[in-house]
């Protein structure tokens, strides 16, 4: 199939290297580019224990790359070893924050994921309530996921705060929380970055425009520690979660900044016409 692809898409797919852009359109054909470059890659990848990280925001949305790799190119699923196809939460949940959160926490034992996505979350006190609901910020700032259900003086109170500290050191974190202390251990332990990005030395992240400052912080990380082939993929105008952590204007800070390298996906994959 992959003689479906636009010029673009076939840029995209074969041409590009390195660390670039992808800045797509609606009906651009995003998606499908990036499991086109995956089936690509995948039958020729010559390293028996090195890998591609092929990443997105939601399951629906990697399950879908997933789907065009196994429909349009013919490749099995599940994605098989040494690679890896999920969300980039699911990711850094399994190379970095569980293995080694203990390490920033101030737990003994490896941590337990709470809350949603991961399962309900019931504490004994007024206080326990709030857990799942408190965050911290790229600054290691407290913040609300969800303001409206918060008190007004909830930073202030004697016991919320306290609680959200004394569950950490418990072990206990939400995906925010993962997050956050995945971006944590990789500034404290560069020695865990080297280590992934050797692990997977080709990222590509559909979807980036959904990318919140912490993931983009662990992104910078890798590129920090060695990381010279990652693909970022995403339309600007369509982030989903912008009421929550999501921040466009970091993908597009990308684009610019690797602009020479990067691409504009702005064709209908049927007409060849420019859509945006």
């Amino acid at each position: 199939m992959f003689e479906t692809l636009s010029k673009t898409q076939h840029k995209v797919v074969f041409d590009k290297e390195g660390k670039f852009v992808v800045r797509a359109c609606p009906g651009s054909g995003k998606t499908y580019s990036v499991a086109a470059r995956l089936a690509d890659k995948m039958p020729n990848w010559p390293l028996n224990h090195q890998g591609i990280a092929t990443l997105s925001f939601t399951n629906a949305a990697w399950q879908e790359i997933e789907r065009q790799v196994t429909t349009h190119f013919n490749i099995v699923k599940p994605i098989p070893y040494p690679h890896f196809l999920g969300t980039i939460d699911s990711f850094i949940n399994r190379y970095i924050f569980l293995p080694f959160g203990h390490l920033v926490m101030g737990c003994r034992n490896r941590p337990v994921l709470v809350g949603e996505p991961h399962g309900p979350w019931s504490g004994k006190s007024f206080s326990d309530s709030f857990f799942p609901n408190i965050t911290y910020d790229i600054n290691g700032e407290f913040y609300a996921i969800n303001k409206k259900i918060m008190p007004p003086n909830w930073k202030s109170n004697r016991y919320i705060i306290p609680t959200k500290k004394r569950w950490q050191k418990a072990g206990y974190a939400n995906q925010d929380d993962a997050n956050y202390f995945g971006m944590r251990i990789l500034e404290s332990y560069p020695i865990v970055a080297k280590a992934i990005v050797h692990r997977f030395p080709l990222f590509m992240i559909d979807e980036a425009q959904d990318t919140s400052e912490v993931q983009m912080r662990i992104i910078d990380l890798f590129i920090d520690n060695g990381l010279e082939d990652i693909m970022l993929v995403g339309d600007p105008d369509q982030a989903i979660f912008e009421w929550h952590t999501a921040k466009p204007q970091l993908f597009v800070d990308k684009y610019n900044e690797w602009k020479e390298n990067s691409i504009l996906l702005n064709e209908n994959r049927r007409s060849s016409q420019h859509i945006c």
